[in-house]
């Protein structure tokens, strides 16, 4: 215990009489310690260049924060190349059928909401695709708004939104706009999912018809549906930044190159009824596909 001081007769703020000796003996120990002795030389170096210092940590910090480069899409080859606008024009209108379909009513809609997203991202690749086409069609300038349409429809959260924006969508197709505004960049308001999910039904209905008589007397519909599969794999380009792994961009276009060539191998065995390439044609489509799955989505 500290010894006991002269209490205190003024009223004051000032600290009780103990703590006053305790600092005041403390002061006096470190009076009594030795002080460092500090060399002339080391008074003399210069201050450290902390102005430096914090531009090289700011110019770091901007390096990390700094996006990486996006890969370039390759330029596009003409798209009757790879999927004509006639195979295109009957596929567009069976589309937006199956459309209508999803939301003749609410019970529908409920059944087939997951399709309807499916069916309206393929609208809007197809319509798309027909603005962009190198081929005159009837839709070339109705693409525009069939662009627009599509999107409310994926975008519609339930069944009175689906079926105005269907009902906009159905007049869409007797638009007229100026298409020379669209680019494939449009396609990125469509969902990768919806797309990816959409190749294997469309495969599924196309390998009905690929063996016997169909393959003949359904080949309009084969075609047409190798010509959406073609466009589904240009049009999936843009979306790369969607995928598991964007920093891969550029194996993303290899794989959907891949694909479109495959599916347009098809369509030109379909067209030219050989079936036998045909059936060729189909392995190196599901080999393309396996192809990128191993990749940007293994199992």
């Amino acid at each position: 215990n500290p010894p006991r001081l002269a209490a205190d007769t003024e009223k004051d703020s000032r600290p009780p009489s103990w703590l006053r000796y305790f600092f005041i003996r403390r002061f006096e120990d470190d009076r009594k310690k030795p002080h460092p002795v500090v060399k002339k030389e080391e008074l003399m170096k210069p201050a450290v260049p902390y102005c430096s210092l914090v531009v090289a940590m700011l110019g770091v910090a901007a390096m990390v924060a700094a996006p990486a480069v996006a890969a370039e899409m390759p330029n596009p080859p003409k798209i009757s190349t790879f999927a004509p606008a006639d195979d295109l024009v009957g596929q567009l209108q069976a589309y937006v059928e199956e459309v209508e379909e999803s939301v003749e009513t609410e019970q529908e809609y409920g059944d087939s909401k997951e399709k309807l997203l499916k069916d309206a991202d393929t609208v809007l690749l197809i319509g798309l695709a027909l603005g962009l086409h190198d081929q005159p069609n009837p839709y070339q300038r109705a693409a525009p708004g069939i662009v627009e349409a599509a999107k409310e429809v994926s975008a519609a959260e339930n069944f009175d939104a689906a079926k105005a924006a269907v009902g906009a969508l159905k007049a869409a197709l007797t638009s007229n706009a100026d298409a020379s505004k669209l680019s494939w960049q449009d396609a990125q308001a469509a969902s990768l999912k919806a797309l990816m999910e959409q190749v294997p039904l469309i495969n599924t209905k196309m390998k009905r018809y690929l063996r016997g008589s169909r393959f003949k007397t359904k080949a309009d519909e084969t075609a047409g549906h190798a010509a959406v599969l073609a466009i589904i794999a240009q049009g999936s380009m843009p979306l790369a930044d969607k995928t598991d792994k964007p920093a891969e961009a550029e194996k993303w276009f290899a794989y959907c190159e891949q694909m479109r060539d495959a599916a347009n191998k098809l369509r030109s065995t379909i067209r030219a009824q050989d079936e036998d390439a045909a059936d060729q044609a189909v392995q190196d489509l599901t080999q393309s596909c396996d192809d990128c799955h191993a990749v940007f989505h293994p199992e």
